[in-house]
Parts: C-alpha cells; structure tokens; sequence
C-alpha cells in the first residue's frame, strides 16, 4: 500500500510528544507500505532532521516554516476568520509539492498528523483519509484563554472558537480519526458528535528506556520537557513557588532539575532560586532519568498523555502528577504514579516518596510493570493497524506499488 503520511514537524528525532509518535508511526508502517512524508520544520536544525526519516520511508519532503511570514499569515488570518495556527502553516511550497505527489503516485491511504496540517490534503477527498488529533488543539487553546491576561486571552479564545469549527469540519470530512486517551475521545464526542474515532495510546520504547545501574541522587525530583512551551514553563513556575518550597521545608536537601531545550526566561529565572537547576538542551535524558530518585509532572494545562511521564515510568521512576496529567493516562493510582492539584497534597506525596526508600522501591517497580502492560508501542501499532483496514475497508484490494520517479527526498527552502 501507498502511504502519505502529513506531519507538522520532522518526525525525527523522537525526542517531544508529536515526534515520538511521528517515528514510531512512520518506522512502522515503512515495514509493509511505501511511505511518502510530507512535513513542515520548525527550524533549520529540524530540516537537518530528515536524514533520520530517510532510513525506512521512501521519501522525504520537509518545508519550512518561515517564522516571519507565519507569523504575519497569523496576523492576518485575525481578520479573516481562519484558525491562526491554521494560517501560520500554511506554506505554500508544501501545498505544491503534495499536490504534485498525489497527482502522479496517487496514494492509497493519507494519514495526517495534528490538524494544523490538514490543510494540506484538503482537495484530496477520494482518497482515504485519517486524521489523528492526538488531542484536540481547540480546547488547548481555550484552556490557555483562561489562563492569561489579556490582549492574548482574547486571542487564544478567538482561536479556540475557529480551530473547534475546523477540527469539525475535517473530522467529518475524513475517513476516520484519531485520538490517544479515553479522556480525548469523550471529548471528541463531545466536541464533535457523529464523526468516527479511535483511541491509539502513545507509547513507550521499552528497550531504550529501561531501568539502569547508575547511582541515584538522593533528594532529586525531575522534570522534563520543551522549556518554552507555555504547559511546561507555567507547570515548573508553579512547582518552585508553591511546593518546592514546601519540600525543602521537611527535606533541605531535595533539588529540582529542570531538564530540557529552549528554557525560556520564566524558566532560566528559576536556576537562581535555592534547590534548583536548569539544564538547557542534553544529547541524552536518560542519565538525568537515571539520578533523579522521581520524577514530577505538575502540569496544571495537560491534554493527553504525557510522554516525559511513560518515559520516566519505563525507566522505573516513581511520579507525581498533577489530576490532568494523570488523568491521561489508564494506569491507577498507587500503580508507579500517583496525582494532586493541591501545593500541600502534592508536597505530601513527594515527601513520602523521597522519605521511604522501600516504598520509592515498590513504586518504581510498580511504574515500569504499567508501561509494560499499557503503553508497548506494538501493541499500540496494531491498534493503527486495524484502524486503517477499516477505513480503508476489506473489500478493497492492496494496489501494486508504484515507481516513484522524482527524487527519493526534497528539501524546500
């Protein structure tokens, strides 16, 4: 079968939520299909990116998003009513280079990634479409209105208005779609009734993130993530005033890393204050994963399931999570992870993990038995796979692939 899969980043390196899905997505349906990726690129070291892609997909075509232009596109789309986040992808390159693609290989299957990048296969409604939100983007959006002060509540209201209209428009438009929790899809429901969905999990590499021998650290919570990205920036500033604090006040010793690329000002602030570290960008999260005795994901805007938490669950790290980052996932509490919205609740919870070894211990092994359990990514694939032999439907015969004449990859500038 012929795959064209639409993704809004290289999906290469697996290294943040949409990529570590992407990948493992690509790489898998690149075992039996020809896979074609289209994607845009958030940066000039994304474009580097590709090279990843091209080891199992046939071929690789990544557009950047200019930020100027994107952001004046945006600007723009305020008064024309498009969804700005719609309008900031909108690379024309990309359009072009899809349409081409399809008019010549024409593929069996489209699979889009995030609905920002929906755009791009539109006109193309004879061709079996799936459209995996992942969650939805429009509620993000009127979650972080609540938030903020204005001018940008309004904005981001603004933009959660239009996105629903958009995702509606494209959910029912498309074959099928896609989300990754059971939370997701009663919203989904919710949001968007009468239109087909499916829930895939994200999950976990068990081989790469697994348990090791290192030392641990005594006293050190871990928080990973994108630093610049507002759910994380807003859930570290939260956990250093109203909990860290608390913490320190039992335990002196116990020190925060905060572990992640692009730390923004709000989060390079937080290195100056007392039990306190920020990383920058590391080649490798796992040694940090390692040291830490647990891990923290005090999310209080989290849609989903957060990857940072499988990751640390998969490498027998004991969490405590906010109620909605927890709420993202199927594993209980007590099971290697447990949940509170509340400064003193969440303190509590951190202090008996870091308190009692013995009971760190049967947490840490009760997290990495869940991930094994829930959150195996061949478990999940073929979920995926099932999806798309219904959408495609069984009474439609595999076509002979076909010889994909232009270049194996393309890189527009």
């Amino acid at each position: 079968m012929r795959i064209f899969y639409v993704a809004q980043r290289v999906p290469f390196p697996p290294d943040r939520g949409d990529k570590i899905t992407t990948y493992n997505e690509v790489r898998h349906l690149s075992r039996a299909h020809e896979v074609h990726v289209f994607c845009t690129a958030d940066s000039a070291e994304d474009m580097e990116n590709v090279v990843g892609v091209e080891k199992f997909a046939a071929s690789v075509t990544a557009v950047p998003v200019h930020d100027w232009r994107g952001r004046l596109r945006a600007l723009l789309a305020l008064f024309t009513g498009a969804p700005l986040s719609v309008a900031m992808m909108d690379e024309r390159a990309l359009h072009d280079a899809v349409a081409r693609a399809h008019a010549e290989l024409r593929p069996d299957l489209i699979i889009v990634y995030s609905s920002n990048v929906a755009q791009f296969v539109e006109p193309f409604a004879a061709t079996v479409r799936i459209m995996q939100f992942a969650d939805l983007d429009s509620l993000k959006w009127s979650r972080y209105a609540a938030q903020i002060l204005p001018p940008m509540r309004w904005i981001y209201a603004i933009e959660g208005r239009r996105l629903l209209a958009y995702e509606r428009r494209i959910a029912h438009s498309f074959s099928h779609s896609l989300v990754c929790t059971e939370a997701e899809r009663r919203d989904f429901e919710a949001a968007i009734p009468g239109a087909p969905v499916s829930i895939v999990r994200n999950g976990v590499d068990l081989d790469v993130f697994r348990p090791g021998s290192a030392a641990k650290v005594p006293g050190r919570i871990l928080f990973t993530g994108v630093m610049d990205y507002f759910p994380n920036v807003d859930a570290v500033v939260w956990f250093v005033a109203d909990i860290l604090p608390r913490v320190r006040k039992e335990m002196p010793d116990a020190h925060l890393v905060i572990c992640g690329s692009r730390p923004s000002r709000a989060v390079r602030a937080l290195a100056e204050r007392a039990g306190v570290t920020v990383t920058g960008r590391v080649p490798d999260v796992r040694p940090y994963l390692e040291a830490a005795e647990i891990f923290v994901a005090p999310l209080r805007i989290a849609r989903g399931i957060q990857n940072k938490v499988l990751e640390a669950m998969a490498m027998g790290l004991p969490v405590v999570a906010s109620v909605a980052a927890w709420a993202g996932t199927a594993i209980p509490r007590g099971e290697g992870i447990e949940a509170a919205d509340d400064a003193a609740d969440y303190a509590g919870h951190v202090l008996c993990l870091l308190r009692d070894a013995a009971y760190r211990d049967s947490m840490a092994a009760a997290a990495r038995a869940a991930v094994e359990r829930d959150y195996a990514w061949p478990a999940q694939m073929e979920i995926l796979d099932d999806v798309i032999a219904r959408a495609r439907g069984n009474a439609i015969p595999e076509q002979q692939p076909r010889a994909f004449s232009t270049a194996s990859t393309s890189r527009t500038a």
